[in-house]
C-alpha cells in the first residue's frame, strides 16, 4: 500500500516530463521540417501566450491522476489560462484599467474548473462548491464592470443594466443545477426506542408489556 501511494507522485512527475519532451520535440520537428516557427507565429499576439500555454498543459494534466486527485491541476490550469487570457486581451486593447474588476474572473475560472472536473469524473461534491464560487465571482465581476466602466467612468460610458439579463439567467440556471445535483437525504425508517427496548428485555414465556 505504501509503495502504491509513493508511486503516484513519481508517475505524475514522469508524465509532466514526458509531455514537456513531446512538446519540445514537436516544436523542433515542425520548425526544421515544415519551416513553421511557433514564436514567430505568436509574435504579433504577444507574450501572454507564454502564460496561456502552461495553463492549457495543466488542464490536460488534470485528466492524468485518478479522480479526484487531478482537481488541483484543473484549478491551477484554469487560473493560469484565465490570467493569460486577460493579459492577452489587455495587451491587444491596452485596456489595462480593466484589472480593477477583471480579477474576479480568476476565482470564477476556478469554480468553472471544479464544475467541469466534477462532471467529467463524476465527483458530485465539487459541483455545488464550484457553482457557488463561479456564481459569486461572476456577480462581483458584473458589479465591478458596471461601476468602473459605468458610474466611475461617467455617463458617456454608462452600461445599460438591461444588457446584463443573460447574467441573471445564468445565475438562476446555476441555482437550478445545484438543486438538481445536491444529494437528497433519504428518510430512515422510524423505530420506537421504547418498544425495541421492551422487546429486548422481555424474558421468554412472559407477555410483552402493552
Amino acid at each position: 500500500m505504501q509503495q502504491s501511494l509513493g508511486h503516484r507522485p513519481t508517475t505524475a512527475t514522469a508524465v509532466i516530463g514526458l509531455l514537456l519532451i513531446a512538446v519540445g520535440a514537436v516544436a523542433l520537428v515542425v520548425r526544421e521540417l515544415v519551416g513553421v516557427n511557433f514564436f514567430a507565429s505568436i509574435g504579433p499576439w504577444g507574450w501572454p501566450f507564454f502564460v496561456i500555454v502552461p495553463g492549457v498543459v495543466l488542464l490536460g494534466l488534470a485528466l492524468v491522476p485518478a479522480p479526484p486527485r487531478g482537481v488541483g491541476f484543473a484549478i491551477a490550469g484554469a487560473i493560469v489560462t484565465t490570467v493569460g487570457g486577460i493579459l492577452l486581451y489587455q495587451s491587444q486593447t491596452e485596456h489595462w484599467n480593466s484589472w480593477a474588476y477583471a480579477w474576479a474572473l480568476i476565482p470564477a475560472s476556478a469554480g468553472v474548473a471544479m464544475v467541469l472536473y466534477g462532471l467529467l469524473t463524476g465527483t458530485r461534491g465539487l459541483l455545488a462548491s464550484g457553482l457557488w464560487l463561479a456564481g459569486i465571482a461572476a456577480v462581483m465581476f458584473a458589479a465591478g464592470a458596471w461601476f468602473f466602466e459605468g458610474l466611475f467612468a461617467g455617463d458617456d460610458r454608462s452600461i445599460d443594466l438591461g444588457n446584463w439579463w443573460p447574467v441573471g439567467v445564468m445565475v438562476i440556471g446555476a441555482l437550478v443545477v445545484v438543486r438538481a445535483v445536491m444529494p437528497r437525504g433519504s428518510a430512515a425508517p422510524s423505530t420506537t426506542p421504547s418498544s425495541t427496548t421492551n422487546a429486548a428485555t422481555t424474558e421468554p414465556g412472559q407477555p410483552a408489556p402493552s
